[in-house]
């Protein structure tokens, strides 16, 4: 799993409009800033408390034991929020293992979010200004990895679904298939040999003369022209015509 797919799960889990989400959160802008949080979260309507909280995300076990030989390295942002999660892929992290005010977060292959810890409520600081100009600078920044993560999993819903639309076209054409098979398996064991091409052959100008979308298939057609051809006798007795094949007798 890589931090993009971690990102990607925690934009669904604090979704807008009731939370805004920042990646990449100096703790000031310029050269005055020393430290990062990888995201920040804040509850935009009151009834959830207008909360602040800040994540560390990790996705390797070596970068996380690096991390907690020097917890103290997230005070710089932490001391501004409510609450410190560590977000890490399911099973990378123990929950013994954190220090004891952090909460943890799984996410899962499926790009669930998971609370297997809670974190203890923060005595934070007001936000000062250099702080908020840097979560205001990073508002409109675009994480180039998390959108392709993001078209990526667009695309291979889509290429899921054509996989599917096509497996399910040829189980119902299926049937059609081995009849047309049995046919041609028929016509050539009908006392004279047809080749493969000639059968296509045969099945293409049956096809190309349109008589199988005609109403009734076969037998309409042969009705309509059995029909035709008694009105044309008919139409030839009463002109004295003489049937095909034959001579006009002389007066």
């Amino acid at each position: 799993m890589r931090t993009a797919d971690v990102k990607a799960a925690l934009r669904r889990a604090y979704p807008a409009p009731e939370y805004a989400i920042l990646f990449e959160v100096a703790d000031a802008t310029g050269a005055r800033h020393s430290r990062f949080a990888d995201a920040v979260a804040m509850s935009l309507w009151p009834s959830r408390g207008l909360t602040v909280d800040g994540f560390e995300i990790k996705v390797s076990r070596s970068d996380w034991l690096r991390e907690k030989a020097k917890p103290e390295k997230a005070e710089t942002i932490a001391r501004f929020c409510d609450y410190w999660w560590l977000v890490v892929p399911k099973g990378l992290v123990k929950v013994e293992e954190l220090p004891a005010t952090w909460g943890l977060k799984e996410v899962s292959e499926a790009g669930e979010v998971r609370t297997a810890k809670s974190p203890e409520k923060l005595n934070a600081q007001p936000l000062d200004r250099l702080f908020v100009a840097s979560m205001l600078r990073n508002a409109g920044k675009v994480d180039d990895e998390e959108v392709q993560t993001r078209v990526n999993a667009l695309l291979g819903d889509r290429v899921e679904r054509e996989v599917e639309r096509r497996l399910r076209f040829h189980e119902s054409s299926k049937p059609r298939y081995e009849k047309l098979d049995a046919l041609i398996q028929e016509l050539k064991n009908d006392g004279e040999w047809f080749g493969d091409e000639e059968v296509l052959d045969a099945v293409r100008m049956v096809l190309k003369s349109g008589v199988l979308r005609s109403y009734g298939g076969l037998i309409s057609v042969h009705k309509s022209l059995t029909e035709m051809a008694d009105h044309i006798g008919k139409a030839m007795g009463v002109l004295n015509m003489p049937e095909p094949g034959k001579k006009r007798g002389r007066a």
